[in-house]
């Protein structure tokens, strides 16, 4: 009777906890209801007019996007499911003390829908297969892309595509985008922050939130870790861009990387080649240029590479930071392009923005920092770059003023009065220029190059002023201080023999390649030059025990040429 009595009560108590849960819930670990009932009724489904009402402004490319003050629906057409796109985020504003216009980090990320949801998955592409559709099967099995975030369908428009709610995604910082760490803060407080921007392209989406930060775990305030001294007190805000663009459907042909030419690279591991192992594979980062006319040897592209000259650069740096760029037409023009690389000003349109992913812009950042710095994102299925966003930091006028009037006063009459002349000036920052521009063309410091001309090839204002003062802009062999009062040589480096041929085999079309195995012959000629022409060589690491391969130095003989170094720093300190 007892057992009978406790069976009784537990089918009571059974039951009780069933009636207990609403009808269309879900208990604990269970799914998510899918309609639910209300009084007994099926809940009718929600209307797309009742979600995006009419209070709602909306625009129109990539994704519809709708916006009410800080409510942001993204409703993404079926065409754009399942396509690669970049999202680069970056940090537009900081405090005083830090700077802004610098990249945070950059990921493909591919949407996707599954049940309920709207999945954001990052994509990576490191382990791949380039031949063999049953290899290929065999690495998309092995491995899954991350979920970055989950969104619950609003509703469906009636075409069929997924609305979701971004409202909360874009003023919480989300982990896989955050700029927090860069700037040593702590977590946002919504309740400081807002959406600000929203922009809408044909291949593009834009947003620009202001987040606000409490102080880092740390303690002391916030960090801002990007340049200056941090702000100060228990809060920091930071206007943040996120950029979302389309990756081209068809990926660029990647080119090989090769040791003997400095350009960065994207690797991966291939298991689709006839090897018998895993290859470890990497493509060089370089612009997507395509001929307008194939046939012709020199032929302008069918899209130039543009860098645009940011509203902030002071005006009269402008004209020089503009020849800083073009100064790589003759390095193009070897690789067999003509006018491939254009500097201009921003168009008058209040939808440009500097830090939209599809621009590349020279930016202008007043800090005391005394840098520049060429970063640029790109496509890490070929390499292609896609946008490059160089930063001139003030302060760097302060530096090249005292490695100027150091290294080459003695025989520049200009240089021995500071401030200097902006004459001057501007020749130091097109110079600096330049050399960042070489960066965001994917080329690496090359520090042999400053070691390739001999003392009397240094002091030969013809020589000079033809090859400049060492082989690439790219070394950090900076200014002629071997050049003595009198011998009338150039001063300043110049796109240099090094620069037009590395550009030559990395941009020069190979006419037949199918694949970048077909490449190899070809620019393997290219590379073989280096046998009998030292300017051409190519060394990254200052750091080993190649005399020939340092940072700051000048000329084939180190000794001589630290010999003539030290009269002129005489004649500077007298």
């Amino acid at each position: 009777m007892r057992m009978k009595r406790l069976f009784t009560l537990s089918v009571v108590l059974l039951l009780a906890a069933t009636a207990a849960l609403p009808q269309g819930g879900r208990g604990p670990g269970g799914p998510p209801a899918t309609g639910g009932q209300r009084g007994g009724q099926a809940q009718e489904p929600r209307k797309y007019e009742d979600v995006v009402t009419s209070e709602f402004t909306t625009q129109e490319g990539m994704f519809k996007v709708h916006r009410k003050d800080d409510r942001l629906l993204f409703e993404i057409p079926q065409s754009a499911l399942g396509r690669d796109m970049l999202w680069v985020t970056e940090v537009k504003k900081t405090p005083v003390g830090g700077y802004g216009g610098t990249a945070a980090g950059d990921r493909v990320v591919r949407w996707e829908v599954r049940g309920d949801k709207v999945l954001l998955r990052i994509i990576t592409y490191s382990i791949r297969a380039s031949k063999g559709e049953r290899i290929q099967l065999a690495v998309e099995a092995s491995s899954v892309a991350p979920i970055a975030e989950a969104f619950t369908i609003e509703v469906t428009s009636p075409s069929g595509d997924p609305v979701i709610d971004v409202s909360r995604f874009f003023l919480s910082d989300p982990a896989e985008f955050s700029v927090r760490s860069r700037l040593g803060v702590g977590a946002v407080d919504n309740n400081r922050s807002f959406l600000d921007d929203v922009l809408v392209f044909p291949n593009n989406v834009n947003v620009t939130s202001t987040l606000t930060f409490r102080e880092g775990a740390g303690g002391g305030g916030g960090g801002f870790r990007l340049g200056g001294a941090p702000a100060g007190g228990p809060s920091n805000t930071a206007v943040v861009h996120y950029s979302i663009t389309l990756l081209p459907e068809k990926p660029m042909t990647g080119r090989l990387f090769d040791d003997r030419v400095g350009f960065f690279s994207v690797s991966f591991q291939d298991y689709g080649t006839d090897e018998h192992r895993v290859a470890d594979r990497r493509f060089i980062t370089r612009y997507r240029l395509e001929k307008k006319d194939p046939d012709a040897p020199v032929s302008e592209p069918v899209k130039p590479i543009i860098y645009y000259i940011s509203p902030e650069v002071p005006e009269k740096w402008r004209p020089y930071v503009k020849q800083g760029v073009e100064d790589w037409q003759p390095a193009f023009e070897q690789a067999g392009f003509k006018n491939a690389i254009l500097a201009m000003d921003p168009p008058d349109d209040p939808a440009w923005s500097p830090e939209d992913a599809r621009y590349s812009v020279i930016r202008w950042a007043p800090t005391p920092t005394e840098n520049a710095m060429g970063p640029h994102v790109h496509d890490p299925r070929s390499g292609e770059i896609i946008s490059a966003h160089i930063i001139m930091w003030h302060n760097i006028l302060n530096l090249l003023t005292r490695w100027y009037f150091t290294q080459a006063s003695p025989s520049d009459p200009q240089a021995q009065r500071i401030p200097f002349p902006d004459e001057l000036m501007g020749e130091l920052v097109r110079y600096v220029v330049a050399h960042e521009v070489g960066h965001t063309l994917g080329l690496q410091h090359n520090f042999k190059a400053s070691s390739s001309y001999t003392i009397e090839q240094l002091r030969d204002p013809d020589f000079t002023n033809k090859y400049g003062n060492e082989a690439s802009i790219m070394d950090y062999g900076r200014f002629n201080y071997v050049a003595q009062p009198g011998d009338g040589a150039r001063l300043m480096p110049v796109v240099g023999p090094y620069d037009k041929f590395a550009l030559e085999w990395g941009y020069k079309p190979i006419p037949g390649a199918n694949d970048p195995e077909d490449e190899k012959r070809e620019l393997d000629l290219i590379a073989a030059r280096q046998v009998t022409d030292p300017t051409l060589r190519f060394g990254a690491n200052s750091f080993g025990f190649d005399p020939s391969q340092q940072t700051e130095d000048l000329g084939s003989d180190s000794v001589e040429a630290t010999r003539l170094g030290l009269r002129n720093l005489r004649r500077v300190m007298t």
